[in-house]
């Protein structure tokens, strides 16, 4: 099974390189240096999920003071706060079972924590996970953190389908024995990486406060102003239209340098917009607007109008003409199902093909009937 979180849309579109950092676990005062803000990164992630906040594509690498750089630094030191004496558990623990330390790792990650990380996962929330290597605690800097969305099962193998910050964009499958087998006890990556354990890690939701709706902000470096809307930047053309949008200067925050580089440019899935002083509402996905032509086709949509969200004159203008690669669409009152690849449309045309692809039917997205016309096609995908 799968949620609707997928690495390419969810996740960020830059890699883990972020410098070195000794961090203190507080509750057992030990010092450990990171290797990049892994924890950070994941927890974030899945706060922009929850908030419905849209991913910028930029895949550089934010620089430390930005936003997004210090939103992350601080998400990974939560992350410590929270789970440090976990790691410190495993790390401290033997892979086996002895009378005197317990179960050992791999019981531990196949009885406790497997069973909860599937029980969660069902329930439709992603998982903040903890992958762990570290045989004492000063190899805590070796262990991981990761947000799994899915999981599979066959006879002998439970593969668990991970955001891996260290290669974005792409699904990590981890792979390790559903029951304790003392010869296959490392859980091996997609990506070449091994493992001793796993486990489900403590998470409370946040919402970064530099994306909240309706937020100011400009780049110091920049005098353009924006406002934010579903986490993606709207700039505000002029004075007149600062104006007439209702907004007040003193609200304006000035960011520090670069940290306009990695907000989206886009709202997130779903969100309503309507230009000011206009009537056409659309909804966007994988960053392009699509015109919802009447009152009953939005209620049809199950939209909800107090929703929706004012933006600039122009600004419709802006977005992409064409959705993100990987988008999922669905016409309303169509069967198929498109999946947009290098910038064309291309039939799904079954649910073999959607599996064979890692693809999720929640991820698919109800656009209204003709909404589809004029994007160009590609061939279809058996």
């Amino acid at each position: 099974m799968r949620i609707a979180f997928t690495p390419a849309e969810n996740g960020f579109a830059f890699s883990n390189g972020f410098t070195n950092h000794v961090l203190r676990i507080p509750a057992i005062s030990v010092d450990i240096t990171t290797r990049g803000r892994c924890g950070g990164m994941a927890a974030a992630a899945m706060d922009y999920w929850y908030a419905g906040l849209a991913m910028s594509t930029n895949s550089t690498l934010p620089q430390d003071g930005s936003l997004v750089a210090d939103y992350v630094y601080s998400r990974l030191m939560d992350t410590f706060v929270d789970n440090g004496l976990k790691f410190v558990q495993y790390a401290t623990s033997l892979d086996h079972p002895t009378w005197l330390r317990g179960k050992g790792v791999a019981r531990m990650t196949r009885e406790d924590e497997l069973p909860k990380l599937k029980a969660r996962l069902d329930s439709g929330q992603p998982v903040l996970l903890g992958l762990t290597q570290a045989r004492d605690v000063t190899q805590l800097g070796n262990d991981h953190q990761v947000v799994a969305y899915g999981w599979e099962q066959d006879s002998r193998y439970t593969y668990v389908l991970v955001y891996d910050n260290n290669n974005p964009g792409q699904e990590v499958r981890l792979k390790l024995t559903t029951v304790d087998d003392p010869a296959e006890r490392a859980i091996t990556g997609s990506n070449g990486k091994t493992w001793r354990g796993l486990f489900v890690e403590s998470y409370t939701r946040k919402m970064p406060s530099f994306l909240a709706n309706g937020r100011l902000i400009h780049d110091s470096t920049d005098p353009r102003i924006h406002v934010i809307r579903g986490g993606g930047a709207f700039w505000i053309p002029s004075p007149a239209e600062f104006d007439a949008g209702g907004f007040r200067w003193e609200s304006v925050v000035a960011a520090k340098p670069g940290s306009m580089a990695h907000v989206a440019t886009h709202p997130g899935n779903g969100t309503l917009v309507r230009e000011r002083g206009t009537d056409p509402i659309h909804v966007v996905y994988g960053g392009k607007a699509f015109w919802i032509p009447s009152p009953e086709v939005f209620e049809g949509l199950g939209l909800d109008w107090n929703a929706v969200r004012e933006i600039p004159q122009g600004s419709l203008a802006g977005l992409r003409s064409t959705p993100l690669d990987r988008t999922l669409l669905r016409e309303r009152s169509g069967a198929p199902v498109w999946l947009v690849d290098g910038g064309r449309l291309r039939h799904v045309t079954s649910p073999g093909v959607m599996d064979r692809l890692g693809l999720e039917w929640g991820c698919v997205r109800i656009v209204p009937d003709g909404a589809l016309a004029g994007l160009a096609t590609g061939t279809p995908i058996y």
